[in-house]
């Protein structure tokens, strides 16, 4: 496998664009989205698999089940908070639609992820009809009615008892809503795939990524960073999302950490490596729950020990990501401290390198600079102060504060921008 130093060294347009299995960037991707109070969950998973083992039973060509598959593994993107998430868990859910139309509102205008977007629109749509959508019966696209089923087939799962002592269960409970809830048709697949016992096994295996793997039509492209960015930019929603107050820090650390970089005098690569980092920094807070990242005050001790396990989230679910960048260290070492004081690496300056001080910096400025549930916005003056006393204080580091500081007026005309970009944004997806 290249190393970053190898690939950067090469001409600008082999960095541009990496060979990346877009599948497995999924499903990487998607165990963000299964951390509940649970813990770590396979729902995407599962029901993903399950997606297509019916989708190539009701006859889906390669393409479609590609699309089915997209769609299936990121299908509840819209449910962001832990109790929307503890809601989809039970068999019948009072008013699903909320996070469908979420989850359309996130993936719309993703080029890969087009198609996902109506099937995730209407995967909660019943056979029946009497759907915020309008559609009922075959007006409701199979890939749609397919997850729908297979989400509920999951959702009966008892992992405390052997799935085959509860797998005829779980086919009536389906077969008492055949008409209803679902299409007839496709309940009576599922009881037919289901006569065989280690398609139930593989949903409940340990191997359950593989199989899903091994099950999907070869899809291996060359995907551009520009193409990686709007995934980023998908899950830095996502994340965001979680807090009223939060609504853009993500995006605003991106803008912070680029635009340091460019006024470092970093090659363009490795500026829109940063940006990329800036994005999904965060991505490991949907392991924590939202009660202690919206809480107005001090972190209790117990509190703080659960938030610190979001920046180990953060690189684990990257690193697979970018294995010739170091893309998942800039992301996930934002909490680290120059004096080896910080967490949860313990990383020191000399493993820190100018990008991933540059994604620290970035982040406290832009927690400061935000509104929070327990302050306002800093000024200038009071985020100096404070970053410089970190700076003092062996945490951050001085050079990077000096770019930040010595260009207030581009820092300031940005942050306008992104936050008008924002409101424009917020005000299109309202109105639709």
């Amino acid at each position: 496998m290249e190393t970053y130093t190898s690939l950067y060294s090469k001409k600008e347009e082999l960095v541009h664009t990496l060979e990346i299995n877009l599948a497995s960037s999924l499903v990487h991707l998607s165990r963000s989205l299964d951390f509940s109070s649970q813990g770590l969950l396979q729902h995407h998973e599962r029901v993903a698999l399950l997606s297509l083992y019916l989708g190539k039973a009701a006859g889906l060509k390669e393409q479609d089940l590609f699309n089915l598959f997209t769609a299936a593994i990121i299908h509840d993107v819209g449910a962001v908070t832990w109790n929307e998430k503890r809601r989809l868990h039970h068999f019948e859910v009072k008013n699903p639609w909320e996070h469908c139309q979420k989850g359309y509102e996130f993936l719309s205008g993703i080029p890969f992820l087009d198609k996902a977007a109506d099937i995730v629109l209407s995967h909660h749509d019943t056979w029946a009809g009497n759907n915020p959508s309008g559609r009922s019966g075959t007006q409701i696209p199979l890939p749609s009615r397919i997850i729908y089923v297979a989400d509920r087939v999951d959702v009966l799962i008892n992992d405390k008892i052997f799935i085959l002592q509860q797998s005829n269960d779980i086919i009536k409970q389906l077969q008492k809503y055949a008409g209803s809830l679902f299409d007839p048709d496709l309940v009576a697949v599922v009881a037919d795939l289901t006569k065989v016992e280690s398609l139930w096994m593989d949903l409940t295996s340990s191997w359950v990524s593989q199989r899903l793997l091994d099950e999907l039509p070869e899809n291996r492209r060359s995907i551009k960073l520009e193409d990686l960015s709007h995934m980023a930019r998908l899950y830095a929603r996502v994340v965001d999302a979680k807090s009223p107050f939060t609504l853009k820090h993500s995006q605003g650390v991106a803008l912070i950490a680029r635009s340091l970089a460019e006024q470092a005098g970093l090659p363009q690569d490795e500026v829109f490596l940063l940006n990329l980092a800036g994005l999904l920094h965060d991505i490991g807070k949907l392991s924590v729950p939202e009660e202690i990242i919206q809480k107005p005050g001090r972190l209790t001790q117990a509190e703080f020990s659960i938030m610190k396990q979001h920046t180990y989230y953060t690189y684990w679910w990257l690193k697979p990501l970018f294995p010739s960048f170091p893309v998942a260290e800039w992301a996930a070492y934002h909490h680290e401290r120059l004096d080896g004081q910080g967490y949860p690496f313990h990383k020191g300056a000399h493993e820190l390198d100018t990008k991933a001080r540059i994604v620290a910096v970035a982040d406290i400025f832009t927690a400061l600079r935000e509104e929070r549930p327990y302050r306002s916005s800093l000024t200038w003056a009071e985020i100096e102060r404070i970053i410089y006393n970190q700076v003092r204080g062996g945490a951050l580091d001085g050079e990077i504060a000096d770019i930040l500081f010595e260009n207030r007026g581009l820092i300031d005309d940005r942050w306008s921008s992104l936050s008008s970009q924002l409101q424009r944004n917020s005000y299109i997806l309202s109105n639709r």
